[in-house]
């Protein structure tokens, strides 16, 4: 096979299975490229998704007449029946002889037509279907970051993150670093590059921290727990200029990520809760209960610390905020970087319409768009939206020139993360002509907490501590995992691919390990894309991992395959484990023997009062 073009091989490789065209990526370095060829592994993702499954279906309904056919005319050669009756064989085998090649090409056109609504990618956008492969059907593992130890007390106890943020490396695409304020007012970082053929990553270590009370202003010496700060959007990172934002409370601090020092403080009239994504520029929209701000970095008016509490509502030029008629601002988000409107912000909460405004003008009102549920986070696909009348399977009328056209258009899609009546709702909205869908059906049976958009995929997280992946159209399924099924405390969690479903009054798993009934209130794409990652002429794959920040103030890496996706070794982590002495050991099981007990106390106890409920006494 050396001798033969690659197209050739190309067309060997298509009639592999799964495994063996894996296998050979092993043979030559040739086939190791040919074998991850995007034309096979799209065909590979087409048929193990929803859409083939569902043009599967349809072919066997119309195929169901033929079979129908077969059937009356073996009752028809019966004894029992009259010799009177004409016979069906002869018609049904000529009509079977000449339908056949109508069918197999009516078969052909659809599953054409399925394939060409199902594929994710635009025509301006390159997506890795290997590692499209990988993230859809690979089983999952979580990595968790390692959170500094509490001071004087028992190892087993860790300081809680408050907020998340990525930094990125050398190149604008790789999410290299974390960045995380803890409860104690400190800020640390971890680093998180993927380990390769070549490199060894950054195995989750902490590469720095500030001292403790930082952000909350105690002193270094004080244990003092920084109380909430009141956002889940509360850290904004600018990677150009190495400068963080960290919303606590009322005060919006700005901070050197080289030297962990606070270059300067803002204090605003009301709690912050929600900040933008630092723009290039280093402008950040900050969201308070009340009012939206621009904060221009340039300003240097109020730079170091403020002692005049007595902030009036509207303070300063009228061009810096604006007054929301409800409160509670949730998510902002910017521009997507290369679009053609880049003064846009959007901003959602506990309201029930998303408004723009225009940057240049601001606080000037562009429009808003009404939703009916309360948001919680929004997201944006740098490409139009594709409504369903364009969904070739379920429109025979729609024409895949059509789809193609609507395609090529210009435009961005905005995810939106929402509760309708105590349900979750995934919504999409396309610009600039603000078509829409809202799943409120299948999408979460609780709130949605977060979404994100995730290779050819969108990604969310709802109340249950579940992470759910549906295709760009809101609707079709692809996989979904729970953080609560099988964690393992200090390792990694494997889990297979498919559904893992909660149970228990709190969703747990029924595992009594730390971690039990978490939920993810933040999940971030890693964003290292394949393409910019070039060693030695070798592609690095299966990078897109997913960063997660959960209720119980952990941070974790979700990465795809059975390894650690932060690099860590199985054996060190046993060596650790060994070391601990009995004691310790001993005090660890009793205290999960002591929370097993009363869990067990409070499910029964909440068993109780459902069986009273029901007989109409409460």
């Amino acid at each position: 096979m050396c001798i033969l073009p690659d197209e050739v091989v190309l067309l060997i490789f298509s009639f592999l299975d799964v495994t063996s065209l894996v296998c050979m990526q092993y043979v030559a370095a040739r086939y190791t490229f040919l074998a991850r060829d995007a034309s096979l592994w799209k065909v590979v993702c087409y048929e193990n998704s929803r859409t083939e499954k569902l043009r599967r279906q349809l072919q066997l309904l119309r195929e169901q007449d033929a079979e129908l056919v077969r059937l009356r005319n073996a009752m028809a050669e019966l004894p029992s029946q009259s010799s009177s009756q004409p016979d069906m064989t002869s018609t049904a085998e000529r009509l079977t002889s000449v339908t056949e090649p109508v069918k197999d090409h009516s078969s052909k056109v659809l599953r054409a037509r399925a394939l060409a609504s199902w594929e994710p990618a635009y025509p301006s956008e390159a997506i890795d279907y290997y590692e499209e492969y990988i993230h859809r059907c690979a089983p999952l593992a979580i990595g968790w970051l390692k959170l500094p130890k509490l001071p004087n007390r028992d190892r087993s106890l860790t300081r809680e993150a408050t907020g998340v943020g990525m930094l990125g490396g050398q190149s604008a695409f790789d999410s290299s670093h974390v960045i995380s304020p803890l409860d104690d007012g400190s800020i640390c970082i971890w680093d998180i590059s993927a380990r390769s053929t070549f490199s060894l990553g950054g195995k989750g270590e902490i590469i720095a921290r500030s001292k403790p009370g930082l952000l909350s202003g105690h002193a270094p010496q004080n244990d003092g727990v920084m109380t909430d700060t009141g956002a889940v959007e509360c850290v904004s990172i600018e990677n150009s200029s190495r400068v963080g934002y960290f919303a606590v409370q009322n005060l919006l601090h700005e901070v050197d990520l080289v030297t962990l020092g606070i270059r300067s403080t803002k204090n605003y009239p009301f709690p912050i809760t929600a900040l933008s994504e630092a723009s290039s520029d280093g402008s950040v929209a900050i969201g308070t209960n009340m009012t939206i701000h621009l904060n221009d970095a340039r300003d240097r008016a109020f730079a170091g610390s403020t002692t005049n509490h007595n902030v009036e509502l509207i303070s300063g030029s009228a061009r810096t905020y604006a007054t929301l008629p409800q409160p509670g601002p949730l998510s902002i988000l910017n521009h997507a970087e290369g679009a053609q409107d880049q003064s846009s912000m959007w901003v959602a909460g506990r309201f029930t319409s998303l408004l723009e405004y225009d940057r240049r003008f601001f606080p000037r009102l562009r429009r808003t768009i009404f939703s009916g549920a309360r948001i919680a986070s929004l997201a944006q696909i740098a490409h139009p939206f594709l409504g369903r009348d364009l969904d070739l399977m379920r429109n025979p009328s729609t024409t895949a020139a059509m789809l193609q056209e609507a395609r090529s258009q210009p435009g961005r899609t905005i995810l939106a993360a929402a509760e309708y009546k105590g349900k979750g709702s995934l919504e999409l909205y396309g610009l600039p002509d603000a078509r829409f869908y809202h799943n409120r059906q299948t999408a979460s049976s609780s709130k949605l907490l977060s979404v994100a958009a995730h290779g050819g995929r969108v990604v969310f997280s709802d109340g249950n501590g579940n992470v759910k992946w549906v295709e760009r159209d809101g609707y079709s399924h692809v996989r979904t995992f729970n953080i609560n099924s099988d964690i393992v405390h200090g390792a990694t969690s494997e889990v297979v691919a498919g559904d893992s479903q909660p149970a228990g009054i709190w969703s747990g798993s029924g595992s009594e390990l730390p971690g039990q009934g978490d939920i993810i209130q933040k999940l971030m794409a890693t964003n290292a894309s394949a393409a910019v990652h070039l060693d030695r002429g070798r592609r690095d794959i299966n990078r897109r991992d997913l960063l997660l920040w959960t209720g119980d103030g952990r941070l974790g890496l979700l990465g795809f395959g059975r390894e650690d996706p932060l690099g860590d070794n199985a054996w060190h982590d046993a060596i650790e484990v060994q070391a601990r002495s009995i004691e310790e050991r001993a005090k660890e099981d009793a205290e999960r023997q002591y929370g097993l007990a009363m869990r067990r106390a409070l499910e029964r106890n909440a068993d109780e009062v459902r069986f009273v409920r029901g007989l109409g006494m409460m």
